[in-house]
This record gives structure tokens, sequence and C-alpha cells, in this order.
């Protein structure tokens, strides 16, 4: 394991921002894992794992701190029955899971397709996107517990995982290192298709029956055009994705939500709403910055909304934490104005203690 020091970390990160860290390692093992939490511990040194970067902003001054970089591979498969048991290590690169799952026919996990970052960072924020959850397919982790230096398997209901949450972002924030991950996947299965823009998008294409390539390249084709799939050509990808969550209300607080929505928009232009299984009703974030003043491609200096989708902020180049940080609650106050809605964040915020 080696220690270096002072290095950037914009460079690790989609949005392409943030400060250094004073100190920085790149964890390819478990070991090397081990060594590296000792090695802070006697130091009284924070530590922060770092995977895809995806899903961080990190503050212009950096971290004060270790950086892990968690860079553990590996990815073995047990067919039993109709299920297949995938353990993966948690620096895999997520998207080639989904395709290489989805190249051996193993359902569960396609409508996860384009989706940034590392496999230990899916359980984390309970990953999910146009209908699935990486929740449902969720067997166990390993990770380390650094609070008692000792190895720990945890199983779904360990995890405690909501609505793009679980322990780890909640009461447990910072405390397991996650190294692998095993899902249960179905082999030969049929695609899930529940969002209502993928069964337009496939019906479009005239695909009745689609198969799991079909669903995979279909999400990758309505990501691409959200600029929702990393591709160095295109600025609207430097971002953390959708930066802010799709509010979920109770059927009262959407009635009176909707009554001002009403009030607001013309030509017919409803709300979106999803009903939950639990009664609540789940809102369309980007709708609602939309409707708030804020239309693609706004700009805040050298960041902005994406031109492809109000709900990612960009850099857009030369952007600053700051910068972000200021547009981010411009939008998050104007929504609360405007619509009564409390808008909460997606990615995590690194080295803003100071």
């Amino acid at each position: 394991m080696i220690i270096l020091e002072n290095i950037s970390l914009a460079q690790f990160t989609t949005l392409g921002i943030g400060g250094p860290a004073t100190h920085f390692a790149e964890i390819t093992e478990v070991p090397s894992l081990l060594s590296a939490v000792d090695w802070a511990a006697s130091r009284g040194v924070r530590v922060f794992v770092l995977a895809g970067g995806s899903n961080l902003v990190i503050s212009d001054a950096g971290f004060r701190g270790l950086i892990l970089r968690l860079s553990i591979k590996g990815i073995e498969s047990r067919i039993d029955g109709d299920d297949v048991f995938v353990t993966v290590g948690a620096g895999e690169e997520w998207d080639a899971l989904v395709e290489m799952s989805v190249e051996n026919n193993w359902a569960g996990i396609e409508c996860l397709s384009g989706i940034p970052g590392r496999v230990g960072a899916t359980p984390i924020q309970n990953v999910g996107a146009y209908g699935q959850e990486t929740s449902e397919c969720f067997v166990s982790l390993d990770a380390l517990d650094t609070r008692t230096g000792q190895p720990i398997r945890m199983s779904r209901e360990d995890c405690e995982f909501g609505y793009r949450a679980s322990r780890f972002r909640g009461r447990d924030s910072g405390r397991f290192i996650i190294t692998s991950v095993t899902y249960r996947l179905t082999v030969n299965g049929r695609p899930s298709i529940r969002y209502a823009e993928l069964t337009r998008y496939l019906d479009e294409l005239e695909i009745r029956e689609p198969s799991l390539v079909d669903v995979r390249q279909a999400v990758l084709a309505i990501r691409r055009r959200k600029a929702m799939v990393i591709d160095p050509s295109d600025p609207n990808s430097r971002s953390v994705g959708s930066f802010f969550m799709n509010p979920v209300v109770s059927p009262k607080e959407f009635e009176e939500i909707n009554q001002r929505a009403l009030k607001l928009t013309r030509n017919n232009n409803q709300m979106p709403r999803y009903p939950m299984p639990n009664g609540d009703i789940k809102l369309s974030a980007a709708w609602l910055i939309e409707n708030a003043g804020f239309k693609p491609g706004y700009i805040h200096g050298n960041v902005g909304t994406s031109s492809k989708h109000s709900l990612a902020i960009i850099n857009r180049g030369g952007g600053t934490a700051i910068e972000v940080l200021e547009l981010a609650e411009e939008i998050k106050a104007q929504v609360g104005v405007v619509f009564g809605v409390n808008l909460s964040p997606e990615p995590i915020f690194v080295g803003f203690e100071e």
C-alpha cells in the first residue's frame, strides 16, 4: 500500500470539481484496506472512501484526511436452479456488470444500465432507475466495520434500504467500507418494464416482447438523450447525474402541491405523479424545477443545468463547488416558494466541514 499526498480529486469525479486530498491511496485488496484504516487511525486522520466519483460533490478546499479509492476487483457467479448468485468486488464498474448480466441473459438489473460508478456504491444509495432498484436483487455484502476493525457480512434486512437510502447514508454514514456485494439474478428471466417512459420508447420501436438486450439498449438511448451516460464529447454529461431526488409526498400533501401547480401552469401541463405501493405519491423533481423557472441550459457562472435535462447540474468548464452549491440552493429555494416542496440532494458532499 502506498500513501500519496496532495492528490487532486477533481480527476476522480464525473463532475470534474474538487480540491486535493492531503492523503490518498488506491486499494485493490482487502488486506491493503485494513492496513490503510489502521494507518489513519494511528494518526488520527479522517477516512473517506471514493469509488467511481459519480455521486460526489467535493469542496474546492478538498479533503483533509485519507481518501481511499476502492478498486477491489473480481466477479464470481454460482447458478442454483433459476437463480444465479453473483458476487462482485466493490471496485468493479457497475455498468460493466449490467452489460455482462444482460449478455448472459440474467435478469434483474437491466433497467440500471448506463449508471456510472462502481459496485460498492450501489447499496449505499440503493441505486435505482426506470422502475428497478438494486435492493430488489440484493442478497448480502461484505464490509469492514471501521468501528470494530472487523469484517462483517450484512443481509438485505441489515442494510435498511429505502428510496435512495440505506443505513450507510443515515445513522452509520462512514462506518462501513463495502468490499463486495452479492446479487441474485434470474437465469433466462424476462425484463422488468414498469416505467412509463421506457414503455413508450419500446412501443415507439414496436417492440412488443422485448428481450433483456432490448431493454438495456432502450434505457441507454433514453439516458443518452438526457446526457445521463458519461460521454467525454458531451459537456452535458459532466455532472453527478440527477442532483435532486424525486420527492415522495402523502396524498394530502399532493393535493396541496397539485393545486399550486394547476394555478401556475397552462396548456394542460399536468404535474406528473407516480403512486407508490404504500399510498404515497412520487413527484418529478425535473418537472418541478423546470416549472419553477429553471429551464434546461440555465447558467450560473461556470455551472448550470444541463441543456438536455434540468435535473442535472453540470460543470460548464472551470466550475467550482461553491457555484454548484449556490445553484443547488437557488433551485431548492425557488421550488420551495413556488410549490411548497422541499427537494433533497442525491450526491454526497465531501470536504465542506471546514
